[in-house]
């Protein structure tokens, strides 16, 4: 066991000079385990259920981190549906719909006393859904172990993105939504060893943003991972991913604005059990690197679960 967990070690390091970061508690919705797969056999539908619940108490100012001047601590709650149906042979589409919590507290002063107040914001609501049609161009196989897909599609403006708390507009990292399409070009690439139950395979995600009817625009975004997956029982089965995420800063006012866009790096490892055409996995995400501009909060903790049921309609 602790040579397997060697190599898949190795396997993450060898990837890891060619990605960047991701973070999961970024605005809108996020491409998780829908994207870090190939296209699913035609007439095959896969329905997932995934929670992620993160915690950002940690503020970094460049990749150091700091005493967050305004001590604030904020959680987001992701809860996805995945939908994925197999159109065609080496065909098939992607739908994501989010649900999301963000929550914030900061330290306010009080204008007539001067005492040092916590307030709390809180956006809820149906997030940006996401729609991304893949194609397999080479299919895995017990005589071909390498895999290669290609995709695109698009992040619709289905969240609201103007909710108020008491009559002012939150801010619009705390919103459900963007209010803006975004346009997704994806990729992804496995080979596996089925004989000793080992696979590995690296996705990568670019997000092109458009700009919302305030004219705000968020910055471009490139998210990547690399996964080790060793299969040591007929139920059981380990993860190890390596997550990335690149992100250029907003634009807004005709100006690029401070604290935003940044480089993230995190591990993420997982315990999946399989059951005929159900799954379930858990994982915690650890972080690696940060390096943000301006002081940012950033994902300290996170924690998820994930159930899956594969229908086949053939």
């Amino acid at each position: 066991m602790c040579k397997i967990f060697s190599v898949l070690v190795i396997l993450l390091i060898i990837g890891s000079d060619y990605i960047y970061p991701q973070a999961c508690c970024t605005v809108g919705s996020s491409i998780a385990t829908g994207g870090e797969r190939g296209a699913i056999p035609a007439k095959t539908l896969s329905a997932a259920f995934l929670i992620q619940h993160n915690i950002l108490n940690s503020a970094y100012e460049s990749s150091q981190q700091i005493d967050d001047p305004l001590n604030r601590n904020s959680t987001v709650t992701n809860f996805n549906l995945e939908i994925e149906y197999g159109l065609v042979n080496k065909v098939s589409i992607l739908l994501i719909v989010p649900y999301t919590n963000r929550t914030r507290e900061t330290n306010v002063t009080n204008s007539e006393t001067n005492d040092i107040e916590v307030v709390s914001f809180t956006g809820q609501g149906v997030g940006d859904i996401i729609l991304l049609g893949k194609y397999e161009i080479i299919s895995a196989s017990i005589l071909s172990p390498l895999g290669l897909a290609i995709g695109g599609g698009a992040k619709l403006p289905t969240g609201n993105f103007e909710i108020e708390n008491n009559g002012t507009r939150l801010s619009i990292d705390l919103q459900p939504g963007t209010g803006a399409i975004d346009l997704l070009l994806w990729g992804h690439f496995l080979y596996g060893i089925p004989s000793i139950g080992l696979s590995a395979n690296a996705n990568f995600l670019y997000g092109y943003a458009g700009v919302n009817l305030d004219g705000y625009r968020f910055g471009d975004e490139f998210l990547a991972s690399i996964n080790g997956t060793y299969t040591f029982t007929e139920f059981l089965a380990i993860n190890l991913q390596l997550k990335g995420r690149w992100a250029a800063e907003d634009y807004w006012n005709g100006r690029f604005l401070p604290s935003t866009g940044g480089t993230y790096i995190d591990l993420t490892p997982s315990l999946i059990y399989y059951e005929g055409k159900f799954s379930l996995r858990v994982f915690v995400q650890v972080p690696v690197h940060r390096n943000v501009q301006g002081i940012q909060l950033a994902v300290n903790e996170m924690l998820g679960t994930e159930i899956r049921y594969i229908f086949d309609f053939n």
